[in-house]
């Protein structure tokens, strides 16, 4: 799907991919479509568990936004080609499809937003809306699926570092941010 996109991508050429039989790809998935929606399903479904592990667990808030971001590396860089299938290709969920994936994507907006509220309140964040906070913290990581397949975990890692401070404290320096 990445290389073709959905349209051009038939069955035989997955089944090729994967090296087994056309047969065989309608045995266990109904059409490319509904492999669609499963990858995108898969995708949500554990986008949702690790925030709710991350959200869920006793740590700062400040700790919580780190790994947040770090998950959302993760994400890009580990998952690049779904996420990158996943902005091209979304259109050609059917109408019942497009409807589960839209409400996991909602759950998982609320999940965030109800953290940049509450991270809000705490004083931990700036008031600023909080469709902007999450969108430009998800937003860069984003951006990662730009980035060669071949960087290698010791850089990820460094990434997800600089993306972190990024996100807790600006790209202004302590000095610049009282002026």
């Amino acid at each position: 799907m990445e290389e073709k996109g959905f349209a051009a991508m038939s069955v035989q050429h997955v089944a090729d991919a994967l090296e087994f039989s056309k047969a065989n790809f309608y045995h266990h998935v109904d059409s490319k479509e509904n492999l669609l929606y499963e990858i995108f399903v898969d995708t949500l479904e554990h986008s949702i568990r690790q925030i709710d592990d991350i959200l869920s667990s006793g740590r700062s808030t400040p700790d919580k936004l780190r790994a947040l971001v770090d998950f959302y590396v993760s994400m890009m860089t580990g998952r690049r080609a779904v996420m990158l299938v996943w902005f091209k290709e979304r259109a050609h969920l059917t109408p019942p499809h497009l409807e589960r994936v839209t409400q996991l994507e909602r759950e998982i907006s609320v999940m965030l937003d109800r953290f940049y509220s509450d991270g809000k309140d705490e004083g931990c964040f700036k008031r600023m809306d909080v469709d902007v906070m999450r969108l430009s913290v998800f937003g860069m990581c984003f951006q990662l699926t730009k980035l060669a397949r071949s960087v290698d975990r010791a850089a990820i890692a460094a990434i997800s570092v600089q993306l972190q401070e990024l996100a807790t404290t600006g790209l202004l320096c302590a000095t610049e941010r009282t002026t």
